[in-house]
């Protein structure tokens, strides 16, 4: 039976310098990160749009996960096209609010983020799906295809479109599994996929509203945005509601 050689004084030292430069570089790049994060919270109108305060922004999971979706949305649109926090008329509470949406000439496009992590299991038709972090923690959620179709729907009653001008989009977080998902017909991807999902529409899709169409309704939409403490108080009294009478 061999015995594990015994590591010298020189190697340990060497174990722990390369440790604590690893270490380091891990840091520094998260700082880049935490700065870039705070420069674009500022510069990109973000702060304005959404209401949010950095640090809510920042340490939020919920709110990080639209901030991160947001940012990957200015890779492709340009920062007055995307719109956030929008608080509309729904048909089964007083107001809904919308996540996020881009306002461009080839439609309108309603997003729901969902920063989960773990495996994710459901179908477009069933009315709740399930997270799971291990075995011993699984989470319910109400399906977001669900969710997104009353966005949806407000945006179409808003503006007073066609259904067939706007397009919803589901979007997790990179640190889900959507393997175990059925999404039929409808756009469900990952962060990281998402700039693909832009770039095919952009190439199929002829335009179908004008610039001058396309600003008229950017500005009707941001009259529905930064909503008071009151009008956001009762949207989430209405939706409790609503979550006690299913």
């Amino acid at each position: 039976m061999s015995r594990r050689r015994r590591q010298s004084p020189f190697d340990v030292l060497l174990e722990m310098v390369v440790y604590i430069i690893y270490s380091l570089i891990y840091v520094l790049m998260r700082l880049i990160m935490f700065l870039f994060d705070v420069i674009t919270f500022y510069t990109s109108k973000y702060k304005v749009k959404s209401g949010h305060k950095l640090l809510s922004t920042l340490f939020d999971k919920g709110h990080y996960g639209e901030f991160k979706l947001y940012k990957k949305l200015l890779r492709k649109f340009h920062k007055d096209q995307v719109l956030t926090n929008l608080y509309l008329d729904s048909q089964n509470t007083e107001k809904t609010e919308v996540d996020m949406v881009a306002v461009t000439k080839k439609g309108i496009y309603v997003f729901e983020m969902k920063n989960y992590g773990g495996y994710i299991y459901g179908s477009y038709k069933d009315e709740y799906w399930t997270q799971v972090l291990n075995r011993f923690s699984k989470n319910t959620f109400y399906n977001p295809f669900r969710q997104n179709y009353a966005h949806t729907k407000a945006i179409e009653d808003y503006l007073e479109l066609e259904q067939s001008r706007i397009t919803p989009v589901v979007v997790f977080s990179n640190r889900s599994k959507l393997s175990k998902v059925d999404s039929g017909d409808k756009y469900l991807f990952q962060l990281n996929d998402l700039h693909k999902f832009i770039k095919s529409q952009y190439k199929k899709k002829p335009d179908i509203f004008t610039d001058d169409e396309v600003i008229s309704m950017i500005l009707k939409l941001e009259k529905a945005t930064l909503a008071s403490d009151e009008v956001k108080a009762k949207h989430i009294e209405d939706i409790e509601e609503l979550i006690k009478t299913e």
